[in-house]
This record gives C-alpha cells, structure tokens and sequence, in this order.
C-alpha cells in the first residue's frame, strides 16, 4: 500500500494498546488551541510516542478543545504544528469527540488517530451544538504543514463542510487512512490537493474503509491546471459512496493513475443508484493465486410471480466468504432473502422488488485481500411481463444509461430511467412505473 512513513511505523509498532490566513466567516472567536502534549507515552516498540486527546495537559489552553468555550463566544480550533523535521507525536481519539475545527497542518505537522470505536465530528454541522451554525472546513495537511489522520475500524471521522487534503507544496502534504473506520462528508467537498500547489496528496480506504460524500467534484483528486494531485487507492472490501450520479467524473481520473485499487495493481468500478440517488465505487483485487476462481457462476432466472428463485457459484481453488449483490448492492437475509452470504442465494415469493441483477463477491477466507465478483444472473418473474423490459447488451463494467419519451416528434426530450454498470454481457431493466404502457420509447446511451 501507497501510505506514509509515519503510519508504516505505527502499523509495525503496533501504537494502538505560525502564521495562517484564517478563513473563519462566523462572528464567533476562533480559539487556537494547540496540540503541546506533555503526558506522552511510548509504544511497545519504544518508538513511536502519542498521548490523548482528552487531556487538558496535552494543549496549550489546558483544556480539551470541543465546539465552544464556556462563554459560548468562541470555538475552539485543535491545531497542530509539531516540528516537521523531529518526532511527531500521535495524537489519539478514544472516546466521542467534537470540535469546532481541525487543523492538521497549522503551522507545521500533526498526526491524530481514531480509533477505539470512537465517533469524531469536526467542523460540527449547524444545530450540532447548541443551535449555533458553525459549518468550518478541516485542514489535513493543510494549511502549512503535513498531516496524516488515520481512522481505524469501528471508528468514524464526520466533518461539517470541506475537507482539504494538503497545499502540496514543499512539506505540505496530506493523507488520509481510512482502515476499516468511515469518514464522511455530508455537507461540503472533498478536495485531495485541490488547493495544492505541487505535490501528491492521498486517501486510502482499506480493510472495509468506507467514504460517504455529499458530491464529487472536478477538482477532488486535484483542481485541473494546478500542479498538486490527489490519489485515492481502495483496498479490499472497501467503497465509496457519493449522492447523486457521479459517474462522469471517474473514467479520466482511472486513466490518469489518481484512481486506483491495490496500489495501481486492481481496478475500480463504479455505479449509480437510481432508487438511492448514489453513486458507488468498489475496488476490484488483480488476479493472483490467492484470487478466488469461478468454476459455475450464477445463471438467468425466470420463475412464477410468489413463488421461490435461487443462485449459486462454486469456487474451485481456495475457501471464500460470499456476500450476493442486487444490482451491485449488498443483500442481507430477511423479507425473503436468505443464504446472502453463502454460495447459494434463495429469493422466497420472487415478486417485482426482487427482479434485477444477481451477483456475488467471494473473499479468500484467509487471505482477505484478494476476492472476486461472479458475473451477473438476471431474475425475472412473470409479473414482469405487465412492464417494458429494456435490454442492455454491452461489455461489462461499462456504464449505459436507460432513457425514454413519450414522444419521437423533434426537438425529442429524453428522461433519464436509470444508470447502469453492467455485471454481465446482458442485463434487463424494468421499467416499473409504467405498467402496461405503449406510449414509451427507450434509448441506451454508454457512457
């Protein structure tokens, strides 16, 4: 994995036992509270050192930052600007934790993990905290320094608006570690150097990370015409998910290395969700004898409204995990569905819900790294026959779009029905809100 030095060293430690513009548009003061630990312990490997957030000893206010100040006329900033060239001191998150804003990169470097379960939210979203909006962007890496955040699994890191991910210049880089934990940006941007200027800045997802984004943008893994980059590489069982469809964004970003899987050495695929309004992106591992390799994948389905459908795959080389997919989103058992994750999916009373696209994600049970994702198998019920059914022949993991008009007279207005990475060479798209209709005409774009 493409990561920094100093998360390399704590991973091998095993550690888990200036001068600014300010860009504050509220009237309330910021409060610079900046991160001077002195209860500060050392690893096993007698390295490595770190102390913890909830110390008041650990800042140079003597208090913990949170949103607000006693007099509620001010909001605390955790900065952090350790010296860039001598040892920089973890700091880590153990229990909830929120504050009015973030700066890994104050002045100089800074290093805060997320771990133990811990729910981190910076920038704190309006009503968050006593009613008073206070929407800040979060620094990593940025202003003037390097950082690195790192969020560990069962943990999570929220922020009110932007999050930017290093200058890029000199020893302003960013990075995110998002391992096994989720982060998510609900109410702003995501910019990987999009205010660089020069540079490489990184997110890695990995070990079931997870990334929830308001929106992408055209400047997210780096603002077209600066020199800074950004790179986001997902690992196994990791995703991200942005609302609305994005999908135009990502086959540029592929062909330019500034988004991978693995390390360059996977590939990522992507879909949108009509019914969600999302848009996922889902690493694919490459291919190694670890791989896990399909011998019988799933086949078509077509079977009497009410009554009972099933899927099955058969690996040949290594045990595996399964997790069965509908239209690339993850099932679980109940309403009807069971053996979700089995090598045998069973759909009790099939009925119109149930019709889609069937596929399966097998993971090598001990080397968890590498899986695979059968084709897709089609379910149809008879029921089906009362709607249109477009037909999608492609090439799969390309993405086609499904529109329709009620009418061919020019100047013709197509409406989008649906968007649709494809699982397999064919797929089926029914068009559920109109039933019976003759008065629809259907077009497939690819994208």
């Amino acid at each position: 994995m493409n990561i920094s030095h100093s998360f390399k060293a704590l991973l091998a430690a095993g550690m888990f036992a200036a001068s600014m513009v300010a860009f504050n548009a509220h009237a309330l003061n910021r409060l610079d509270d900046v991160w001077s630990p002195q209860d500060v312990l050392t690893d096993s490997s007698g390295t490595n050192q770190y102390a913890y957030w909830n110390d008041p000893n650990n800042w140079s206010m003597g208090v913990v930052p949170t949103n607000y100040n006693d007099a509620g006329d001010g909001y605390y900033n955790a900065a952090f600007n350790q010296p860039v060239d001598g040892p920089v001191i973890a700091c880590v998150v153990t229990n909830d934790t929120s504050v009015g804003q973030l700066m890994l990169g104050f002045g100089g470097a800074g290093t805060l993990i997320i771990t133990n379960g811990a729910n981190f939210v910076a920038g704190a979203p309006s009503g968050f905290a006593n009613g008073v909006p206070n929407n800040n962007w979060t620094g990593i890496g940025f202003v003037a320094g390097p950082g690195l955040l790192y969020v560990a699994k069962g943990s999570t890191a929220t922020f009110g608006s932007h999050v930017w991910v290093g200058q890029g210049a000199g020893n302003d880089q960013g990075t995110i570690i998002v391992d096994g934990g989720s982060i998510s940006v609900p109410n702003g941007q995501l910019g990987i150097g999009w205010n660089g200027n020069g540079g490489t800045n990184y997110m890695t997802l990995t070990n079931g990370g997870a990334a929830y984004l308001q929106t992408w943008a055209a400047s997210t893994l780096g603002a077209p015409g600066n020199d800074s980059t950004g790179i986001l590489d997902l690992w196994a069982g990791s995703s991200v998910v942005v609302t609305n469809n994005q999908t135009g964004f990502f086959a540029a970003l592929v062909s330019t290395n500034e988004l991978i899987s693995y390390g360059g050495l996977g590939t990522v695929t992507w879909s949108y969700n009509p019914v969600a309004n999302t848009t996922t992106l889902v690493p694919v591992p490459p291919v190694t004898s670890f791989t896990p390799k399909i011998i019988t994948d799933p086949t078509n389905v077509v079977v009497a409204q009410g009554t009972s459908a099933s899927f099955s795959v058969l690996i040949s080389n290594v045990s595996c995990t399964y997790q069965w997919l509908l239209n690339n989103l993850p099932l679980t058992d109940g309403n009807g569905i069971s053996g979700s994750k089995t090598a045998t999916l069973t759909i009790a009373n099939a009925g119109l819900a149930n019709v889609g696209i069937y596929s399966v994600l097998a993971t090598n049970s001990t080397q968890a790294a590498y899986s695979v994702v059968s084709t897709g198998a089609s379910l149809t019920t008879e029921a089906a026959g009362f709607f249109p059914v477009v037909t999608i022949n492609g090439i799969p993991g390309d993405t086609y779009e499904v529109d329709y008009t009620t009418s061919l007279t020019q100047p013709v207005t197509w409406i989008p029905l649906s968007t649709n990475t494809l699982g397999s060479f064919t797929q089926y798209v029914v068009d559920s809100s109109s039933p019976m209709s003759n008065s629809r005409f259907y077009r497939v774009v690819q994208h």
